[in-house]
């Protein structure tokens, strides 16, 4: 007999590439189309972060079910003091036995299968007369049309999708416990607004609307004078608490610039993003909010923010209105309202809230500290401790060596290096590698390539085409630059690359995705500081003990193999969501993986070779740009977050 499944609904996610699959699992399921007709929701979801926000997409906000405590084997759910207690029933349906919870102040939902259920799947007729009663657990579970009581929250549970595979070879609905990704109240009168609201029109009609923002109703005459910041003479004067449109505001929708065709696409790496924009005053304050995300802990919420600055990043016009921001990719209400509060208050009240809290001025001076992420800053934070000294007081021998050297040195740190300097140390860097093998070449990387004035650290990247120059070449450069006294402490070195013989890694679908991944080139973090000073010699003869005065830097030393070096150039030299959407771009349109050390198959694991034939690390560079299929971007126009 057949399995009879209360009502799902499939989540999309995580099948961009399965679609077939996709498809598939919905004709066999027969699922419902309208998550709320759903008695559970399936999906590839692992976490109930993910979950949540998976939810939200859809426009059900809710609100994570705290699970109470029970003991061992007892049959009932203890609720809080203010509900009453849910009893578990088994009755019968089809002659299988189903769990339903009693409750009279409030409605599960999971396996439980009420009278709406038994009504869709035409199966009321095998219940017992006794279900049929009033008193019946299924009709108490059910929610009555007719009922007079107040409307009350009810709960969505999201299952991972090897409930329903499991089930299904077991020949039986499994218990959901074990398969259960997150548990949340919806609320029967919700406060919050949907997802994606359409801001309302006033005074003009929906034909209206749509003539205005059809393309060929913009007005091309007045893009030149906005382009670049130029400034507007349409502003409107809506508070920022609503997004309604304002008279002033609709007549300016058609006068917006078309969207730049490079911004239909969702990902960065193919679009221009310069060191600045028309916009920066505002992403000044998105960036704000983006890091307090960080130092929260919202993962959804910083991929979120980070795809909404990197899109206004590559808007070449001055932002004028709320609409026209909203319907740029990855900018929905909630970033257009934040934008509508800044044009109408001059501040964002999130970012006053975050520049004044307490605790996330201390999360910043830990986040700030070398070798320490937000888990760790927020692990600092709930210790007890308050800024650097209580972290040496108080828990200095839980430190690793590379943070104890970043607690060190954090104000030397922070200082930012000048364009020389930089060049100074690459320099110092590139003399050394050529005295030991001569014919290296190399690439600074990282914000000095995209066009900053200044930057937190160094990266070079170095490459001979002799690959044997290449191997174990590091720890000889280490102790060059370690002898003229260059580097002072060593904070990360790897030879991950020489310890396999320079030979590329395959890629294969089960290998771990945390950590460093595939970036297994030969690398060195170190810090490092100028050995000479205008006044050296005099102050080590009047005091043997002078201390170098010159600030302490960090610098990254990359080497990588001929085969792959403009992989690692490209992979060093794009800002963080070039390199996300890069690699994102790669798996999802091209079926390939991508990182610094190289190129591979998703299907084969094998390495595709890009960069064949003559040419130095610029020209390789170039090269892989070409083989991804993509256009050409100089560094300064990878300049995102």
């Amino acid at each position: 007999m057949a399995l009879e499944f209360p009502p799902i609904y499939l989540l999309k996610s995580h099948f961009e590439r399965d679609a077939n699959e996709l498809h598939r699992l919905e004709k066999e399921i027969g699922v419902v189309w309208d998550i709320k007709e759903a008695k559970l929701v399936l999906g590839r979801v692992k976490s109930t972060r993910r979950a949540a926000h998976e939810l939200r997409k859809l426009g059900l906000h809710t609100e994570e079910v705290q699970k109470p405590e029970k003991d061992a084997g007892q049959p009932e759910v203890r609720a809080s003091s203010s509900k009453k207690r849910r009893k578990i029933d088994r009755i019968s349906v089809d002659g299988k036995e189903v769990i339903a919870l009693n409750s009279d102040t409030e409605s599960e939902l999971g396996t439980n299968i009420s009278n709406d259920d038994q009504r869709t799947r035409k199966s009321s007729a095998n219940l017992s007369s006794s279900s049929a009663t009033s008193s019946s657990p299924v009709q108490r579970l059910a929610s009555s049309p007719t009922s007079r009581r107040e409307p009350r929250e009810h709960t969505i549970k999201v299952l991972n999708l090897a409930w329903y595979t499991d089930s299904i070879r077991e020949g039986k609905l499994l218990p959901i416990d074990n398969y259960l990704v997150y548990e949340g109240t919806i609320p029967s009168t919700p406060t919050i607004p949907p997802v994606k609201p359409k801001p309302t029109i006033l005074p003009a009609s929906i034909t209206s609307r749509r003539q205005a923002d059809s393309p060929s109703s913009w007005r091309h005459s007045s893009h030149a004078s906005r382009k670049f910041g130029s400034p507007s003479s349409h502003r409107s004067n809506q508070p920022a608490q609503l997004l309604h449109q304002t008279t002033s505001e609709y007549e300016e929708s058609s006068d917006v610039p078309p969207i730049p065709e490079y911004l239909h696409t969702p990902y960065s790496c193919q679009r221009p993003t310069p060191l600045h924009c028309p916009n920066e005053d505002f992403l000044s304050q998105l960036r704000v909010i983006k890091k307090g995300r960080i130092l929260k802990g919202d993962e959804i919420g910083v991929r979120a923010y980070s795809a909404a600055v990197a899109t206004i990043a590559s808007y070449p016009y001055t932002l004028t209105s709320s609409s026209e921001l909203s319907r740029l990719p990855n900018c929905g209400p909630k970033i257009a309202k934040i934008w509508q509060e800044w044009k109408d208050l001059g501040h964002v009240t999130e970012v006053n809230e975050l520049e004044s809290d307490p605790d996330m001025k201390i999360l910043n001076i830990f986040y700030d500290i070398h070798d320490v992420g937000d888990t760790t800053a927020r692990k600092f934070l709930k210790n007890g401790w308050k800024d650097l000294d209580d972290i040496v007081e108080h828990g200095w021998n839980t430190l690793s060596k590379s943070q104890q050297i970043g607690v060190k040195f954090y104000d030397e740190f922070l200082k930012r290096i000048p364009r020389d300097e930089v060049e100074r140390i690459a320099n110092v860097v590139l003399d050394h590698a050529n005295k030991i093998t001569d014919g290296f070449q190399m690439v600074i990387c990282g914000g000095y390539r995209r066009g900053k004035p200044d930057a937190g650290d160094v990266d070079v990247v170095l490459s001979h085409p002799d690959e044997e120059a290449t191997e174990r070449f590091l720890g000889d450069l280490l102790e060059s630059l370690e002898a003229d006294e260059h580097i002072t402490h060593r904070l990360i070195v790897s030879m991950k690359n020489s310890n396999r013989g320079q030979t590329t890694v395959s890629w294969k679908g089960s290998m771990p995705r945390s950590g460093s991944g595939f970036d297994t080139l030969d690398h060195a973090f170190v810090v490092w500081q100028d050995p000479d000073w205008p006044s050296r010699e005099e102050d080590l003869e009047r005091n043997p003990e002078a201390k170098n005065p010159n600030p302490h830097r960090r610098v990254d030393i990359i080497i990588s193999p001929w085969k792959t070096a403009g992989c690692a150039v490209v992979g060093w030299s794009g800002g963080t969501m070039f390199e996300r959407d890069l690699r994102n771009y790669c798996r999802k349109k091209l079926g390939m993986k991508f990182d610094s050390s190289g190129v591979r198959k998703l299907d084969g694991g094998e390495w595709v070779d890009l960069e064949e034939g003559y040419g130095d690390l610029l020209v390789k560079e170039k090269r892989v740009f070409s083989g991804l299929g993509l256009e050409w971007r100089e560094p300064t126009e990878r300049c995102t977050d």
